[in-house]
């Protein structure tokens, strides 16, 4: 059994480095360039469908801050439970195996914002999720006509020296975070890459649009959602 996850494990890393490898912005990328969509277990009709569109929109007009929930110590525990082992610092990370730790650069999907108090890393798993988020994301903005919008990513990997920095920059930083695992990362919901001057769309419809990709990810189970209000971020945890 171990032997099975450790190869499918490798297979998914794999995946990952051939659908979204490093890129500056701008750079024209392959039509044909493609990554698997995570599925439901069970097809939806198209009533079911409609009846999840309304509830989606119901739960989210209650306010982001009470649908996006999930505590601190909801992420941590799932963290702890499908993370790496906290590192030192990023040195130790860029000594890590690609089936451990998978590098973090911008792509078609998304944008990394210039990494101040955390490292370019997640675990595959986490990765494979932040790929799905960037791509529904934009698939979602196609639907109504709009392109050249990019996510940004804001935090990721957190090693005990880069804890210890943010700290001396904000002491309510917790010591013990759920980023110290490689499957967390932050998600800015005010800022947006643009990549296309040809479209526009104002910046709360590109929140709204987020805002239901991460619903409908959490709703089928597949990561937690934190609302942060300070720091104008998702807080995503992927499990």
């Amino acid at each position: 059994m171990q032997r099975f996850a450790f190869i499918t494990l490798i297979i998914l890393s794999m995946l990952l480095w051939a659908a979204c490898t490093s890129a500056p912005d701008n750079t024209l990328y392959p039509d044909d360039e493609e990554i698997l969509y995570i599925e439901n277990d069970s097809l939806l009709n198209e009533s079911n469908m409609e009846q999840e569109h309304v509830s989606r929109h119901h739960k989210l007009s209650k306010g982001y801050r009470r649908t996006f929930n999930d505590k601190n110590n909801v992420h941590l525990a799932m963290a702890q439970k499908y993370g790496i082992e906290p590192l030192q610092s990023l040195e130790e990370a860029n000594s890590r195996q690609f089936y451990e730790l998978a590098r973090i650069d911008s792509c078609r999907y998304y944008s990394i914002k210039r990494l101040t108090h955390s490292a370019p890393y997640l675990t595959p798993r986490a990765k494979w999720m932040l790929m799905n988020i960037g791509k529904n994301f934009q698939d979602s903005l196609a639907m109504h006509g709009v392109d050249g919008y990019q996510i940004i990513v804001t935090s990721l990997l957190r090693t005990d020296d880069s804890i210890r920095r943010l700290r001396r920059r904000n002491s309510n930083a917790s010591k013990n975070s759920a980023h110290r695992y490689g499957t967390t990362f932050d998600i800015s919901y005010i800022h947006y890459n643009r990549t296309d001057s040809a479209t526009y769309i104002p910046e709360y419809r590109l929140k709204e649009t987020l805002a239901e990709v991460l619903y409908d990810l959490r709703h089928e189970g597949h990561c937690y959602v934190k609302y942060e209000v300070k720091q104008s971020c998702f807080h995503v945890t992927a499990w």
